[in-house]
């Protein structure tokens, strides 16, 4: 199994913050789920009243009934969870998470798995944005017997290399090896392309996503005042990283180049980047729903 998984190599350096959490998951607003197996598991300790706190969520999963201020039901006032202190265990999301796992396979088998830590945690954005390019050299390396996955991989290593202003314009050059079934990287300088059209975009996720915090709602309403922040690559390699071979399954890597470099700008709303990069995850990285709207509205554009 070590050979058929990769991670950044600062994947090890997370540990939850737990108490001394400026942000805890347990308050985000989310809906928690938890898995059937650890809900028998804790119906063997009554004083947590399992059975009391847990509902059905939006996708029809078993999530934590969390209070009118979103907070988890189990949330002791020091921060730390009274599920685990009671029992030793929680739930299998709470238990991961911000780590983040993706499978990839050839055929039927499973070619390797690679996973990395969520940059909406205050502790993991902490440590993925003062990354650099070097710690994403573990990655899983074009060796699998996916011709289309190997050209992938091949691709997102050069994608390290590049400036979110050259991202679509290779996203172009690598749709047009995809569509003519080519499949060989451009061996020529990568120009900038046009600036997306930010406004639009923030329009779109207005109108058209569930928008999770008022905090949220407010950048996007004041999107043409985009604060100066200077590129940032350890966030661009981090969302190179987290997107770019989702397109194994759509063979569409011009919309997940788009999509990088529309999340990336979207991260220099507001004053406090750090802050903006978590919210800009919790909105949109966390839900697929989200996500998969402005994948399509992308797109078309």
């Amino acid at each position: 199994m070590k050979d058929t998984f990769f991670t950044p190599s600062y994947f090890n350096s997370f540990h939850c913050l737990m108490g001394a959490c400026p942000d805890s998951c347990c308050r985000a607003g989310w809906e928690i789920p938890i898995d059937d197996d650890t809900i028998e598991k804790l119906r063997a300790y009554p004083s947590l009243e399992i059975d009391k706190n847990i509902r059905t969520g939006s996708d029809s999963d078993i999530v934590l009934r969390v209070n009118e201020k979103s907070v988890c039901p189990y949330l002791t006032p020091d921060g730390l969870c009274e599920m685990y202190i009671e029992s030793g265990m929680m739930g299998n999301v709470c238990s991961k998470h911000p780590r983040f796992y993706e499978e990839y396979y050839t055929g039927d088998k499973l070619a390797f798995t690679e996973a990395g830590i969520s940059v909406s945690c205050p502790e993991a954005a902490r440590i993925v944005l003062s990354a650099s390019m070097s710690d994403y050299n573990t990655l899983a390396e074009p060796k699998t017997d996916d011709e289309f996955l190997n050209f992938l991989l091949s691709a997102r290593t050069r994608a390290f290399t590049l400036t979110a202003s050259q991202l679509i314009t290779y996203g172009e050059l690598l749709q047009e090896e995809i569509d003519f079934g080519t499949l060989e990287l451009p061996d020529c300088d990568i120009v900038d392309s046009e600036p997306i059209d930010l406004p639009s975009i923030c329009k779109f996720i207005l109108e058209e996503t569930e928008i999770l915090t008022p905090e949220w709602r407010k950048l996007l309403e004041n999107c043409k005042q985009v604060s100066p922040i200077q590129d940032n690559q350890q966030l661009l390699d981090y969302l190179i990283f987290r997107f770019f071979l989702k397109a194994v399954n759509s063979e569409d890597i011009l919309t997940e180049c788009k999509l990088i470099v529309a999340l990336y700008e979207l991260c220099k709303l507001g004053d406090n980047f750090i802050e903006t990069v978590r919210l800009v995850s919790k909105e949109l990285e966390h839900d697929d729903f989200n996500l998969d709207l402005l994948r399509d509205f992308l797109a078309d554009s």
